[in-house]
């Protein structure tokens, strides 16, 4: 095997984890530095269309991470990994989705 292909296997039960906080940190960023620092010029699309952007990043990682879960040839501690990383992901994405709403139902620069 490559060491490539050896890296890229070593990271994927860790996916869901990476992906999960990197799509949650990337959403928060940027919801609160449109929403503090210039709510005046900062729709709510913006916000949704990144934050949207950011849920399917943690899904794509809890579902490398699930292909793991669910292999036959996986030994134990990857397993428990694999299964930390798709509810860590899980739970990212519930955090990425409640600004989603609130920028639905809160009016912008709500004071």
């Amino acid at each position: 095997m490559s060491r490539a292909g050896t890296s890229r296997d070593l990271f994927l039960p860790w996916a869901g984890l990476v992906f999960g906080f990197l799509g949650w940190w990337a959403a928060h960023q940027f919801g609160y530095a449109a929403t503090f620092d210039a709510c005046e010029n900062a729709a709510p699309i913006p916000v949704i269309v990144i934050s949207l952007l950011c849920v399917a990043g943690e899904a794509a990682g809890a579902w490398l991470s699930w292909g793991i879960l669910r292999g036959t040839r996986q030994g134990p501690a990857r397993k428990v990994v694999a299964t930390v990383s798709v509810g860590s992901a899980a739970l990212f994405a519930l955090a990425t989705i409640l600004p989603i709403i609130a920028g639905l139902i809160l009016p912008p620069c709500f004071q």
